[in-house]
């Protein structure tokens, strides 16, 4: 006995099923599409009719969108957590500029290039930039990237791009976050960027350990390193206005982690930081900063949290020597 089904024996009502199925993802993505074009959850300037100020994200990788275009800032300062520290605040007061906080941890150089290009877009002038070159900047070779990549589409994207990311769960997220700051149920993060890392330790929590440094082996060589990030900086800057003020910090690391004088990786470091001061070049009151030496300050384990992460004292003496720099330039006097 056999049998057989026909296309007239299938039931009408599974095509009907299947188009109401399709018809509702259809009209879900569309409702969501129109929620981000309405709230523009990462406040990029692509999208948003609602005109909400601010942005409740906490991740600086994503929140420095809404940073970097802010016009009432005329300076930033960028690059890794070693630059965190740093208060946008202080240096208004010690400069009568108005900085913007736009460090990205974690980020190597490429991502913070990527944020200093999208602040210049939105700024046409800018009076001065500050850099923290730590030892990421320093490195012979690009690195490879990240294990969570940097948001590049955020900064560099279109915004067709754009839409096409924010069909995820961070994203829908951030809208509700942005929604509930236009109804006054949730106060948006400073709008200059400074967060305070040392918040999150209990006073004298987190020090590192007092050591003899390691002795390296004695030098004499030539250091004929490339530096590629040095030339990615480079041409970053060409496109911008001669006159912007550029401070360049290389950043303290607590004495344990200072090259050993005469070492290998101390003459890499002096090598990387010519390459560095080359490109301060002759700039109007501009300057390039080693903070990176063995001293009374940097031996001293209360004025880190880590290896490479200073805490308030140094970062104050720090702003100093850039509001000096802003003002002199390589004249400056340098306390540290």
């Amino acid at each position: 006995m056999s049998s057989s089904i026909s296309s007239s024996d299938v039931s009408p009502g599974w095509g009907r099923s299947l188009a109401a199925c399709f018809g509702t993802l259809a009209l879900g993505a569309a409702l969501i599409a129109i929620l981000m074009i309405l709230v523009d959850p990462y406040d990029s300037g692509r999208f948003g009719a609602f005109g909400i100020v601010g942005v409740g994200d906490r991740n600086p990788w994503t929140a420095n969108v809404s940073r970097a275009r802010d016009p009432q800032f005329d300076s930033a300062i960028l690059g890794n957590s070693t630059g965190q520290l740093l208060e946008p605040a202080r240096l208004d007061a010690a400069t009568g500029l108005r900085f913007v906080q736009l460090v990205a941890p974690g980020a190597d150089p490429r991502g913070d290039l990527a944020i200093l290009d999208f602040f210049a877009r939105y700024h046409p002038t800018i009076r001065a930039l500050v850099i923290s070159v730590d030892q990421p900047w320093c490195s012979n070779t690009v690195l490879p990237p990240p294990k969570d990549p940097f948001p590049y589409w955020l900064y560099e994207g279109g915004t067709l791009r754009y839409l096409g990311n924010l069909f995820t769960w961070a994203a829908l997220d951030r809208a509700f976050q942005r929604i509930a700051i236009a109804r006054g149920a949730r106060q948006p993060v400073r709008a200059d960027g400074y967060w305070n890392y040392e918040e999150l330790w209990a006073p004298g929590a987190k020090h590192p350990v007092a050591a003899e440094p390691v002795k390296a082996a004695p030098f004499a060589g030539k250091i004929d390193d490339s530096f590629p990030y040095a030339g990615m900086l480079v041409a970053a800057l060409g496109k911008l206005p001669p006159d912007i003020s550029l401070v360049l910090v290389m950043p303290p690391t607590f004495y344990t982690a200072v090259p050993g004088p005469g070492s290998r990786d101390a003459a890499a470091h002096a090598a990387c930081r010519e390459v560095y001061r080359a490109v301060v070049g002759a700039r109007a009151n501009s300057n390039l900063i080693d903070y990176r030496v063995d001293n009374a300050l940097t031996r001293d384990p209360a004025n880190f949290a880590d290896l490479i992460h200073y805490r308030a004292p140094i970062a104050r003496r720090i702003e100093q020597g850039i509001a000096a720099s802003l003002r002199a330039g390589a004249a400056a006097e340098i306390s540290f």
